[in-house]
Formats: C-alpha cells, structure tokens, sequence
C-alpha cells in the first residue's frame, strides 16, 4: 500500500500519511486541524505519533514555533520577479527623469502609481502588478533589509 502514488487527499487533506510527513518535518498540526484529522480518520485505528500529538494537545503542550511562519515557495518567487522589475523600472525612471523628466502622458497624470519620486513609482507599479497583497512602502522596506 505504501508503493501507491499519494491522492489529492493524501497530499492537501487531514490524511495520515500526510500529516505525518509534515510532523517529521517540524510543523505542527493546530487543535483545529488535530480535531480534523482524528474524525477524518476515525475509522482506522490511531497510529502512536497521532496518540502522542493528541495527548499533548489535550494537556496544552502542543505549541507551534515562535516567530514568523516560514513563507510559501510561490511568495519568495514572486517577491523575487518584483524585485527583479523594480530595479529594471528604476533604472528605466530614472534615466526618464534625467532626459525627458516625469511627467508622462495625461492618461498616466490620475493614476496613483504615477506619484512621487522614481523609486516610490517603480514600487508602486511593481506592487500594483505582482505584490497586491502588500503595499509599495512594505516592499521597500523589504528590498532595503535584504541589501
């Protein structure tokens, strides 16, 4: 049974095979999700690391990490094509405002992207497009402490 290829609900779901992979792996269940995958597989019998993290979790031992949760795969790469733009963008404004300045076309003089100095505009567009979740002062920020 192990040699099968995992399901959709061995990988995403409250299944053991995959709970108890991320378990190894240091992350623990919260006692929402704990309660989840006990009545989810209340019909097998409980493998001991599963009696292990519900007896913790009924005493109150069962504590997540401190600090910050680690970021998904898919966020770091976004953030770094952002990053990668703003720096292409820049470059592009800067060069702009040196030759021709910043005032651009009458269609770009309402946007909110087109205000301020050339590095809040190329934060501003990049967040607009590829960071929507966060706002262009955040990104700066972020871009300034990983330098």
């Amino acid at each position: 049974m192990m040699s099968e290829k995992p399901t959709l609900y061995d990988l995403f779901g409250p299944s053991l095979k995959r709970w108890e992979r991320l378990v190894s792996e240091g992350e623990l269940p919260t006692l929402e999700q704990l309660a989840e995958i006990v009545e989810a597989n209340a019909s097998e019998p409980l493998p001991n690391w599963l009696i292990e993290l519900v007896a913790k979790g009924l005493r109150g031992e069962l504590k997540q990490r401190a600090g910050r949760p680690k970021q998904h795969a898919v966020y770091e790469m976004s953030f770094s094509v952002a990053a990668l733009k703003y720096f292409r963008l820049l470059r592009w404004l800067k060069q702009r405002e040196r030759t021709r300045g910043l005032r651009g076309w009458s269609l770009l003089w309402g946007q909110d992207w087109w205000q301020g100095a050339p590095h809040e505009r190329a934060a501003r567009m990049v967040t607009a497009r590829w960071l929507t979740h966060m706002n262009w002062r955040s990104f700066l920020n972020k871009i300034s402490s990983q330098e």
